[in-house]
């Protein structure tokens, strides 16, 4: 049966004394290595101990568990179960990402944090629904939606950019002017403004002068 080494990090002296003594209670393959009661206490002893399990209290006399979870677990072999009071999910997100690989509620009975401990000694996660949900929403964010207007500006060809660059430059002159510029016919000039009013949802020449000069075609 393989030993599980088992450093614990709470503040409250009362739940720190009651995890030692059901680690202890529970005997084999579940081992206490050492206890902590704040940052520095805690990230000292498990660069010492190497521990296979840190269960760890989020808050610690006023600060974040999370400012010093990544280097508890920077060995790769130690694996970080979080026991806190804590029911944001955001803040629980943000350890599972920082590393944590397992969150059991204070309130959860011993026989859930002991089972943590086993699936997380593992390589297996220990998350309840609501906060898997909340990691897969982060991961799985919904596609930002496209930009009509980008989507019109795209479908133009590149004459037909130089077509609309011409007219905002000719301002006001004349169809057959405009075509002896770029060596077409006034017909064909016609036929790629017709195109072009189709594309960009403009009725005319000057709304396409406006919507040229508002969205950076000149």
């Amino acid at each position: 049966m393989t030993t599980i080494r088992i450093l614990l990090v709470d503040d409250h002296k009362t739940m720190l004394w009651g995890l030692e003594r059901l680690i202890q209670a529970e005997g084999p393959p579940f081992e206490l290595v050492g206890s902590a009661s704040d940052c520095e206490q805690a990230t000292r002893l498990c660069a010492e101990l190497a521990p296979d399990i840190v269960v760890l209290d989020l808050d610690l006399k006023g600060s974040s568990s999370l400012d010093f979870l990544p280097a508890l677990v920077a060995n790769g072999s130690t694996r970080v179960v979080i026991l806190s009071a804590n029911r944001d999910q955001a803040t629980l997100a943000c350890a599972v990402k920082l590393g944590a690989r397992g969150v059991v509620s204070k309130e959860a009975p011993t026989e859930d944090v002991l089972a943590a401990i086993r699936k997380v000694f593992a390589g297996e996660l220990w998350l309840d629904q609501s906060l898997m949900q909340a990691l897969l929403g982060q991961i799985v964010a919904p596609a930002p939606k496209a930009d009509p207007e980008a989507q019109r500006i795209a479908a133009l060809t590149a004459r037909e950019r130089e077509v609309i660059s011409l007219i905002v430059q000719g301002k006001g002159a004349m169809n057959k002017d405009l075509a002896e510029r770029i060596f077409i016919s006034e017909r064909t000039l016609r036929n790629h403004l017709t195109t072009i009013y189709q594309k960009l949802g403009v009725a005319n020449r000057l709304e396409l002068y406006v919507y040229a000069t508002r969205h950076g075609l000149s």
